[in-house]
């Protein structure tokens, strides 16, 4: 199971969970692509692909953030193909940068490591990834497309993930890397499928039953992780999050007066060449959109916890507005806050800019009531929520940039966290963009198209 110690016990499950993070051997990453097929995002033929024509692209792409979901003549096909393509196409190549190809979700140096696939609702008749770029539909080992798009009517999304894509620089952080690309992606297609007029309910399990029948015709290097039902929840049981949290959670993250595509377009970290620490003073009133969003989505993800605290969320903020001072305050799921407590100030734990996040967990409880599961489905939920994060900067003019790789004992020690809790994932909100750098894609022909 990538990032999961399948088959350890307890003790085992603990070591390999923190044995994976910050520092163990991760190394300063020295190119940008490794390997023979780097995964970064741009087109490859498949033989046998098809390429389908999507008449509601460009009126989900239009729909205003605000407004109703898609309505007029759309079937179900055209609309889950349409939010596919939107969730996971390439939306803007960055020449100038280190991480020169962008998604609406981040990913470790732009290389991608999560991939959407389509299967039938029962059974493996057929298996096709939806290419970032081109759009198209490209068929998986021996498997076929349909002759007809309307028989994707009822497919099922299915979110996989290869940590090998990212350079072995990373050492073993890699696997939770990939999960957490895997949650981004899970969450920037339920947001889609969402505006689409779907219901998507979002199966963060390994186990669940489109897993494991994505898993036997999946190349062996991709892992399933998390899967999409549209018509329903199905049987009771496994980690599912409702239509309704997801649907909640685009409305927190939200803005009206801006359309489907600019707000997934306007999603950045930043430049990568940019030191975080130099980015203009954010106030959190000018960050709470990401707040509530965030909060938002640690309330939608409370009822799949395995224990009341066994995540938690904290904002850092500089004191007064004051460069020498430093605060952080819980956010509780269910919005209200608690008090300031002062951030000692320490080498390891430098903010890297005036506003940031981060997101704590319990692990013993995850791993006591998911075992070998408890690393995919702990890693994918972090990456869904930051990605609401992600969205809720966006659609207010911020960038924000997710990390993983930071030191866990100090930041608990000056965050001053319970002993069992850990510090997992951080989010830094940013004003600088850098996006005028950038150019566009259209992923309806490949070209370059007039900037949002």
């Amino acid at each position: 199971m990538t990032g999961g110690p399948t088959g350890r016990g307890f003790a085992e499950a603990l070591a390999h969970f923190h044995g994976q993070s910050h520092d163990k051997d991760v190394s300063q990453v020295a190119t940008l692509f490794f390997g023979a097929e780097p995964s970064n995002g741009l087109a490859r033929s498949v033989p046998g692909q098809v390429r389908p024509a999507l008449p509601a692209l460009s009126a989900l792409r239009d729909l205003d953030m605000a407004a109703a979901p898609l309505d007029g003549p759309w079937s179900p096909a055209q609309r889950l193909l349409s939010a596919c393509v939107e969730a996971v196409r390439v939306r803007r190549l960055s020449a100038g940068d280190r991480y020169p190809v962008h998604r609406a979700y981040p990913s470790p140096r732009g290389l991608f490591g999560a991939d959407l696939f389509l299967l039938p609702r029962t059974g493996t008749a057929w298996c096709v990834r939806v290419d970032p770029q081109s759009h198209a539909l490209q068929p998986m080992n021996a498997s076929r497309v349909p002759d007809d798009p309307e028989e994707l009517a009822d497919a099922r999304p299915v979110v996989a993930v290869d940590h090998r894509r990212y350079p072995p620089e990373y050492g073993r952080l890699r696997p939770s890397l990939a999960l957490l690309e895997g949650g981004h992606l899970l969450a920037a297609l339920g947001a889609t499928l969402t505006r689409a007029g779907l219901t998507p309910h979002t199966h963060v399990d390994p186990a669940h039953e489109v897993g494991r029948r994505a898993r036997a015709v999946l190349p062996p290097e991709m892992e399933p992780i998390a899967a999409l039902t549209l018509d329903g929840p199905g049987p009771a049981g496994g980690v599912v999050l409702p239509a309704a949290a997801t649907s909640r959670a685009v409305a927190s993250a939200g803005r009206p007066g801006r359309t489907l595509r600019r707000w997934l377009d306007d999603r950045t970290s930043g430049l990568s060449t940019a030191n975080l620490v130099t980015s203009a003073h954010i106030a959190p009133d000018r960050g709470a959109g990401v707040t509530s969003a965030l909060v938002t989505a640690l309330h939608e993800v409370g009822s799949v916890l395995p224990a009341p605290d066994a995540l938690r969320l904290y904002r850092h903020v500089l004191a007064d507005d004051r460069v020498d001072g430093r605060t952080m305050r819980e956010l509780l799921p269910d919005g209200t806050e608690g008090p300031d407590r002062p951030v000692p100030r320490s080498g390891a734990t430098n903010f890297s800019s005036t506003l940031g996040y981060t997101l704590t967990v319990d692990f013993p409880a995850w791993a006591r009531v998911h075992g070998p599961h408890a690393e995919p489905i702990l890693h994918t939920l972090l990456g869904w929520i930051g990605q609401w994060g992600c969205l809720g900067a966006a659609s207010t003019d911020l960038c924000a940039r997710p990390m993983r790789n930071f030191a866990e004992e100090e930041w608990a020690s000056v965050l001053g966290l319970d002993p069992d809790q850990t510090p997992v994932y951080q989010l830094w909100v940013r004003s600088e963009r850098g996006t005028y750098m950038d150019i566009p894609v259209d992923a309806g022909d490949g070209t370059p198209s007039e900037a949002s």
